[in-house]
């Protein structure tokens, strides 16, 4: 990491090469530093209601750095996913609210 950093700060004659040197880094930290896998952060649908012909779901998802976006890329990967599971219930000629 410091001698990416070095690079970056000072790119000298390897000016072009400074996108190899951070997929290297990037390669690293993932054959380096594995993520555990917690259940918690995989995502979970749960049936709520059902009512007559219409059955109510709950979706919950992991944001991992919620900070980015100055605290707002909870709220635009919130409206992603919402937009992404209409669009499949849809396609697949279910009949969706909103």
């Amino acid at each position: 990491m410091k001698k990416l950093f070095q690079k970056i700060l000072n790119p000298g004659v390897d000016e072009t090469r400074l996108d190899d040197y951070s997929l290297k880094f990037v390669e690293w930290l993932h054959d380096s530093f594995k993520e555990s896998n917690t259940a918690w952060k995989e995502p979970q649908v749960q049936l709520t209601d059902i009512q007559r012909s219409a059955m109510q779901f709950s979706v919950r998802f992991y944001v991992d750095n919620i900070q980015l976006e100055h605290w707002r890329s909870g709220n635009r990967i919130q409206n992603e996913v919402r937009r992404e599971m209409v669009r499949r219930l849809r396609q697949a000629y279910i009949y969706t609210l909103g």
